[in-house]
């Protein structure tokens, strides 16, 4: 006897996407060529946010950019509810929005701590509990939970050094998702995708990638898809995963020899 199919349709349903400009961006099309309305924020890239909802729309399913600070509870609770009106459910929330900075021990400064912790930790903290609330209270199909997977990254397992900030905030999100899961249980799916690198950040030079690439044993970086299509798989495979948490990385967790 042949297992039944795992897919879920995700046609009509609605999927909430923080940031990500080129990562999100690209989740964005592929949720749009499956069906569902797609609703994005941004704080300061508006135009790459706006011209990617521009595209969802042209695939024939609903799309909204929404301006928002996350690390202020009203602007994340706001942009939750605008989406919930807007398309009448929210069924999906990914946590995409992050910032990564170099901060040497040496030079650290308060203020690294606190920008950190508002965009990699409160952001997607506060964005979670507005759409928790939201899809307890709203019908879910008995064989689709509704959805909430959060972005980290996999060094919080096993660090590096001269950006203590951030991986203490990205630390965070593997409690919250823990915590979440059984919070919002049964009705709610909660889970944690821990990439390596996906794209190299700004300051990085072509030196630095090939050390980060030296020290994967599948000796590259990641891509946009390696990352989405785990999140399409948890979003539209599965409907019994949760308090999960998932290492893409290349392997780079086991190091080389």
């Amino acid at each position: 006897m042949s297992l039944p199919s795992a897919s879920i349709s995700l046609r009509g349903k609605t999927v909430l996407i923080t940031g990500g400009r080129r990562v999100g961006s690209e989740l964005a099309l592929a949720l749009a060529d499956r069906g569902a309305n797609v609703a994005m924020t941004y704080h300061t890239s508006r135009k790459a946010i706006e011209g990617t909802i521009a595209d969802v729309k042209k695939r024939g399913t609903g799309g909204l950019a929404l301006k928002a600070d996350l690390s202020q509870p009203e602007e994340a609770e706001a942009a939750v509810c605008e989406t919930h009106e807007t398309f009448g459910r929210l069924d999906a929330l990914v946590n995409m929005a992050s910032v990564f900075c170099r901060t040497p021990f040496r030079e650290l400064e308060p203020h690294d701590f606190d920008t950190m912790i508002a965009a990699n930790l409160a952001a997607p903290y506060y964005t979670s509990v507005a759409a928790g609330r939201v899809m307890l209270d709203q019908k879910t199909d008995s064989d689709m939970p509704a959805k909430i997977v959060t972005v980290g990254d996999w060094a919080t397992d096993r660090p590096y050094r001269d950006y203590l900030p951030y991986l203490v905030a990205k630390g965070g999100l593997v409690t919250m998702t823990l915590a979440l899961a059984k919070e919002l249980a049964p009705r709610v799916a909660v889970a944690l995708v821990q990439p390596a690198m996906i794209d190299p950040p700004p300051d990085f030079t072509a030196e630095d990638t090939q050390a980060v690439i030296s020290q994967t044993p599948l000796a590259r970086v990641g891509t946009p898809g390696d990352l989405n299509r785990l999140i399409l798989y948890l979003l539209e495979g599965t409907g019994f995963v949760t308090g999960a948490c998932f290492r893409v990385d290349g392997g780079r967790f086991l190091g080389v020899d």
